[in-house]
């Protein structure tokens, strides 16, 4: 049961329920009874997730199930529109509830106030959040990294060898993630290769045609931007009645110097650009024959990985829709 202050400086706090210890913060908003009941249960996304802010936001906590990625974790870039917060907090615990061991991990959602991120041309309205993607080994155990692994499309991690991209624990949590039955996702960037990879999973595995097509609707590689085959990036659409929330962002014609973010810089050439919007029900894209699955566990070793280089190139997060 939530509970809230009306106090400029306090804090409530609810709990999520399922599995134990699972608690979001969210700041009250001072003189509640002028903003409505809307902007205190979920927070006010102002502007657009390009040039915006965040009033009252939630903060997501980490939990058994629930971690921060190590390299992200400095500056507790970890606030968001409530419904995004508890979004990925239901998502972490049905990815947990299917495979017992799981443990989701995030990197950067807003800052409390909203505003400029370092390494991100997003993420300032409380409605963007990374997440990483689900890394095993040839055995099948869950790999725990500090910061985000670039993936191909074959499934093996590019400076990784002998981790593997978990087709089964991404297509979970990418499931939960579309099929929420309160935030609706508007955006779930993915580099192309790995967008197909899950969809022909998804088949294989007897998903819904739903399901898959909802999925498809919103994993997108972005257009003009580095590609993300190294984490999810997802975004949620402005709740009804926020006026102040502007859904998609403008094209920024100017061109910003690269940043060094995480070990890589950004490719020469890459502007800010907005993803064009999707306007129809997309077709899935063509799926690999059942019988040349993509996923080969017998083809693969079954001793562990080294451990992964203290840091990996990892791209700057260079969305703007």
């Amino acid at each position: 049961m939530s509970s809230f202050s009306t106090g400029a400086l306090s804090t409530g706090a609810f709990s999520t329920g399922a599995l134990p210890g699972a608690v979001l913060r969210q700041r009250s908003i001072a003189r509640a009874g002028a903003i409505g009941p809307a902007a205190l249960r979920f927070g006010r996304s102002i502007g657009s997730p390009t040039e915006g802010h965040l009033l009252g936001g939630a903060h997501l906590e980490e939990t058994p199930y629930l971690r921060v990625a190590p390299s992200d974790a400095a500056g507790d870039v970890r606030w968001g529109l409530q419904p995004l917060v508890a979004m990925i907090d239901r998502a972490a615990r049905q990815v947990r509830r299917q495979f017992p061991d799981a443990v989701t991990s995030v990197g950067h959602l807003s800052r409390e106030g909203g505003g400029d991120i370092e390494s991100h041309r997003s993420h300032e309205s409380g409605r963007d959040a990374d997440i990483a993607f689900f890394v095993r080994s040839g055995g099948g155990r869950q790999l725990l990294p500090k910061h985000f692994v670039p993936f191909r499309g074959d499934g093996t991690a590019a400076s990784w060898p002998g981790a593997y991209f978990d087709d089964a624990k991404n297509w979970t949590l990418v499931s939960a993630l579309v099929t929420d039955p309160e935030a609706h996702v508007t955006h779930l960037f993915v580099a192309a290769p790995l967008r197909a990879r899950l969809l022909a999973y998804a088949e294989r595995m007897g998903v819904s045609a739903g399901v898959r097509i909802r999925a498809a609707e919103v994993l997108q590689q972005p257009h003009g931007a580095l590609p993300h085959d190294d984490h999810f990036h997802v975004r949620i659409g402005c709740p009804a009645h926020m006026s102040a929330c502007v859904e998609n962002p403008a094209v920024r014609a100017h061109r910003v110097p690269a940043v060094v973010a995480r070990g890589r810089r950004a490719a020469p050439g890459h502007g800010l650009v907005t993803p064009a919007p999707i306007t129809h029900t997309p077709s899935l894209p063509a799926l690999p024959s059942p019988s040349r699955p993509v996923e080969r566990r017998d083809e693969e070793p079954d001793s562990e990985p080294d451990a992964p280089p203290a840091s990996m190139p990892v791209p700057i997060d260079d969305v703007d829709g």
